[in-house]
């Protein structure tokens, strides 16, 4: 793995498990059921607490995948899996997240979690995606607000069997000596992407299978300003989150919604798709130390959209429209 592109949600387990208490279960509570949001009254009000009383009182029996490093001030779409010590994914629960300070004071929430799936259906459903048995089914999604420090970290509280349990805190916010990425109302980076029609096979710009051929027509860097975009940076086999595929695989079916309207372009991560050799430049350029990202563009070459981590169809489809 290179030490630039930092391991995100799904699959990969970070952390390290703190004072945990008996073994938690794979299994919740049914509801809520999928794609419904948890209610803050359900929930403990982080104000004036420790992370270390939060563990007195709630177990801290789980972990999180937290999807998102890049922070900015005000709202933050942050994607996550709940994790148990088998790092088995706990589905359809309800989930809060809740900011914390290294030093385990300052407990800010709860920030309600909506569970989703990625809603590809199985005529874009790619090999890459259903033949790796770590890849995410499914994620939830939380909106952090963030006022003053951003470098802080994360735990949730999760509703199973009648009662709560915590998830140990994990990073969030990297620090890095780049730049952070365009955001939304900015001009997009313009960059040169490979076609189809520059290599002598496909499989040098496209590490999914089957190849996503229709996202490797455009050279990002002739159609922007011209038309809307949407420009994906991912690795499907060589992705180190885990949701590489399964967000290819909803860009293939979003795109089919909207045709020629507008241009999707997968870019790949590594150099001649191989991670000893670093980045790919286009990466560098945006100022990206993550995967996936998925960058909406207007027709007039500014951002509308930016999203680090895992997304559904229905979220990229409705995004998309917005610039259609």
């Amino acid at each position: 793995m290179s030490p630039r592109l930092l391991p995100l949600a799904a699959g990969v387990l970070a952390v390290a498990f703190a004072g945990c208490g008996s073994s938690a279960g794979s299994t919740s509570t049914p509801a809520p059921a999928a794609g419904t949001t948890a209610k803050p009254e359900g929930f403990p009000k982080g104000a004036g607490l420790t992370f270390q009383d939060v563990q007195s009182r709630y177990p801290a029996q789980l972990s999180l995948g937290v999807g998102a490093s890049v922070m900015r001030q005000g709202a933050n779409r942050v994607p996550f899996v709940v994790l148990d010590k088998g790092a088995r994914p706990i589905r359809n629960a309800a989930v809060a997240l809740y900011t914390v300070h290294a030093d385990g004071s300052d407990v800010r929430g709860p920030f309600p979690a909506r569970e989703t799936s990625f809603g590809v259906s199985p005529k874009y459903l790619s090999k890459t995606a259903a033949s790796d048995p770590t890849t995410a089914q499914g994620f939830y999604v939380s909106t952090l607000q963030f006022h003053g420090k951003l470098n802080q970290g994360v735990f949730a509280l999760v509703r199973m069997d009648g009662r709560l349990v915590a998830a140990s805190p994990s990073p969030l916010g990297i620090k890095s000596s780049m730049a952070p990425p365009p955001d939304q109302g900015q001009p997009a980076i313009r960059v040169h992407t490979l076609t189809v029609h520059d290599v002598a096979k496909v499989s040098q710009i496209t590490t999914r299978v089957p190849p996503d051929t229709d996202m490797l027509q455009d050279d990002f860097a002739k159609v922007l300003g011209h038309k809307p975009v949407v420009l994906i940076f991912a690795t499907p086999a060589l992705c180190q989150s885990r949701v590489c595929g399964p967000v290819v695989d909803v860009a293939e079916q979003v795109k089919a919604a909207f045709g020629n309207k507008v241009a999707f372009i997968h870019q790949e991560i590594y150099k001649d798709n191989k991670p000893d050799k670093g980045l790919r430049p286009q990466l560098l350029k945006w100022r990206l130390e993550s995967e996936p990202w998925t960058f909406v563009i207007d027709r007039t070459g500014r951002i509308s959209a930016r999203i680090e981590g895992a997304v559904s169809v229905g979220e990229l489809r409705a995004l998309v429209q917005k610039v259609a």
